[in-house]
């Protein structure tokens, strides 16, 4: 107990971090439904508001000045505020799954008692700021229980009760995935809430609340996950029953076959190298795995993305990176270069993807680097949030093949695709970082400047090159 006093706060910072990022990635998701997704995003929020004010709470307390002494007001207040609200969103993720899981139409009337339970305790912790009837403050600005406080208990304490015996009650309906941690969101915090009373000081109940709340969160995904396997196996076996009716009436239906066949091939051609489709569709079953022995890859990322993303919407974060990656795209496909994937705000593109790679494929490549550099100026002439990013570009050799079954992926691993990385990662804003080996098959068509000793993660002292 003596370790958690002394580490919660820290504690608190990394449930807070894992609380938005686990905010964020909901609300760019779609596997979820509408209903469920604000339940999940709610309570997502609210444990991470519970942790900021607790923080904030004990950071101020014995601060004397004006700032302390409101802060430490309000954010106990906010506390106890955020504590109930997160049960009533609790309570809103029951409902929805009562009405699509467990398909009722009348929820039970404990599950509609809560909200009456959430507004009383509203009501009286408003009394109490008042009255001094949970808790006041010493001199020294420090918190002390009242001899009320008891009845802060109270309401939490029967809203669980509803909540348990409701889903110990109808926990056939839904998937047993779910039931440990519906239960332990209830049970947990009640069982922190009992050691709490013994140890003043510590923040058990709010930390155990945040966490059945990533718990939950984490049963969740995996529960959708499994619904989305469901799917896809259904649909695999509807597609099979479809091929074999489709070969039976195949003499009859020749034009809407190859209409079909003609949007496959599109469709792969979207995600795949013409030469890796080709193969794919000729040969479903073997391992497509090719060695290639120049090729130049590039890796792009943009610079402070994480700290200029908490200051944006995430409709505004998704629509600024759609936007970018568009223009690279369309200018991969206009200038023959390969676009492997994205990831997150990375982007990362290949070129010499064949056997018989010449050496112009690298001066492609940077005049494909450069181009993107304008696409970012295009951007920010009219967007007011300013991007830069960092790019690196390395050559040699690699091998590139195709990744599973369904959502299959073309990539491609070695240490040419670790360098490149390095490139981009030890690169500068708005500049073009290659390795020696790109630089020698591309110096008698650019400028450099002189070349850079750098200690490059895994590979030690590198002479790298900046355009």
């Amino acid at each position: 107990m003596d370790f958690l006093k002394e580490q919660q706060l820290n504690v608190m910072l990394i449930f807070i971090g894992i609380c938005f990022s686990l905010t964020f990635l909901l609300s760019i998701t779609k596997t979820v439904t509408r209903r469920r997704k604000f339940s999940l995003m709610n309570l997502e929020v609210t444990a991470t508001l519970i942790l900021i004010t607790d923080r904030l709470a004990y950071i101020f307390r014995g601060d004397t000045s004006l700032l302390g002494w409101w802060m430490v007001r309000i954010t106990n207040f906010s506390v106890f505020l955020f504590s109930l609200l997160i049960l009533y969103f609790f309570n809103r993720y029951l409902i929805d799954l009562f009405s699509n899981e467990g398909g009722m139409t009348v929820m039970p009337k404990r599950i509609r008692t809560v909200k009456w339970l959430t507004a009383a305790g509203l009501i009286l912790l408003i009394i109490s700021q008042f009255t001094g009837l949970y808790y006041t403050f010493d001199s020294t600005n420090h918190y002390q229980r009242s001899s009320g406080q008891i009845l802060c208990y109270l309401f939490p304490i029967l809203i669980i009760i509803c909540q348990v015996s409701v889903i110990i009650k109808y926990r056939k309906k839904f998937n047993s995935l779910l039931v440990m941690p519906l239960l332990a969101f209830t049970l947990v915090p009640i069982a922190a809430t009992i050691v709490q009373i013994f140890f003043y000081g510590l923040s058990l109940t709010n930390l155990s609340m945040v966490f059945v709340v990533i718990l939950l969160h984490g049963f969740s995904v995996m529960d959708i996950n499994q619904a989305v396997e469901k799917a896809h196996k259904l649909e695999i076996e509807i597609l099979e029953r479809y091929k074999i009716t489709l070969e039976k009436t195949v003499e009859e239906r020749t034009h809407e076959l190859r209409i079909a066949n003609e949007k496959a091939e599109h469709l792969l051609l979207n995600i795949l190298p013409a030469n890796i489709a080709r193969e794919l569709s000729e040969h479903p079953d073997h391992t497509i795995a090719k060695e290639y022995p120049n090729v130049t890859v590039l890796f792009t990322d943009i610079v402070g993305f994480t700290k200029l993303s908490g200051k944006m919407t995430a409709e505004e974060i998704v629509h600024l990176l759609n936007k970018m990656v568009v223009l690279f795209d369309e200018r991969a496909e206009k200038e023959g270069i390969e676009k492997i994937k994205t990831i997150g705000d990375a982007y990362m593109a290949a070129t010499g993807l064949s056997e018989e790679s010449s050496p112009e494929e690298a001066g492609r490549m940077i005049r494909f680097a450069q181009g993107l550099i304008s696409d970012i100026e295009e951007i920010n002439k009219n967007s007011p949030v300013k991007l830069k990013i960092r790019i690196g570009i390395n050559t040699g050799n690699l091998v590139a093949g195709v990744i599973g079954k369904t959502k299959f992926i073309y990539d491609i691993w070695g240490d040419t695709v670790n360098v490149a990385s390095r490139m981009e990662s030890s690169g500068k804003a708005m500049r073009i970082h290659v390795s020696e080996q790109t630089y020698e098959q591309t110096k008698e068509l650019f400028k450099y400047r002189k070349p850079v000793e750098m200690e490059i993660k895994g590979k030690g002292s590198m002479k790298t090159y900046f355009i």
